[in-house]
């Protein structure tokens, strides 16, 4: 999604401005640049059942699947034009961006708006559209009312610090059906005081805590954690 978003916006820049790729695509890269941190197979938390001996193993093991991940995107969407986009680096960074600032998000099934949709037309028009969806309601049975759940990187949510007393929260809302997601406050907040946020459930002890942050490739310091140990 972040390349073909990327991708498509660099092109637009450059009809619209008629500049350079290197410019339009930097340009286009910047929604994304502030989440560009660490490379994924560098990163990713060792699992639990993988020894430490093999961790070099492991690591190269991750890398080999990224990189047949990216040849399958190349073949699908691969411009010379703005070849950088696609080297194996900076898609490492951009899988390493997700694994460590992703946010969960849950939306409602689009397959609602389908039925409102459908109410609307003309008889003979619905007909001859159920015509075309009913196979795929069918196949999805009472399932299709069921919610989406998956993650999405958000320019200010995904870049703000973890606390294990956070004073805020990042939260879904059902009436947001566009996978926006917007910050609430949990406590008063004082002028100047950073905003965090918990990355993990915050209710866990110590060493589970330590241990769920683990995948995100630091030691929680926060004053909770300081206290507690």
């Amino acid at each position: 999604m972040v390349i073909a978003a990327t991708l498509l916006s660099a092109r637009q820049l450059e009809e619209s401005t008629k500049g350079k790729h290197e410019s339009t695509l930097l340009k286009a890269w910047e929604p994304f640049s502030m989440g560009f941190k660490l490379l994924w197979w560098e990163t990713v938390a060792l699992p639990a059942d993988v020894d430490a001996v093999d961790e070099r193993q492991f690591r190269d093991q991750m890398k080999e699947i990224a990189s047949e991940s990216l040849s399958l995107l190349k073949d699908a969407i691969y411009d010379e034009l703005y070849a950088p986009l696609f080297s194996l680096e900076v898609y490492g960074h951009i899988i390493g961006m997700f694994e460590l600032n992703n946010l969960e998000i849950v939306v409602a099934s689009p397959v609602e708006d389908y039925f409102l949709y459908i109410d609307e037309l003309p008889q003979a028009r619905k007909e001859e559209v159920e015509q075309v969806t009913k196979p795929f309601l069918d196949a999805l049975g009472d399932d299709y009312a069921a919610y989406c759940q998956g993650s999405g990187f958000y320019a200010l949510q995904s870049c703000m610090n973890h606390s294990c007393r956070p004073n805020a929260k990042a939260f879904k809302r059902d009436e947001d059906r566009d996978g926006h997601a917007v910050l609430l406050a949990t406590r008063a907040i004082k002028r100047g005081e950073e905003i965090t946020i918990s990355y993990i459930d915050e209710d866990a002890s110590l060493e589970e805590r330590q241990a769920l942050l683990a995948d995100y490739a630091f030691v929680c310091r926060c004053s909770r954690c300081l206290e507690e140990s």
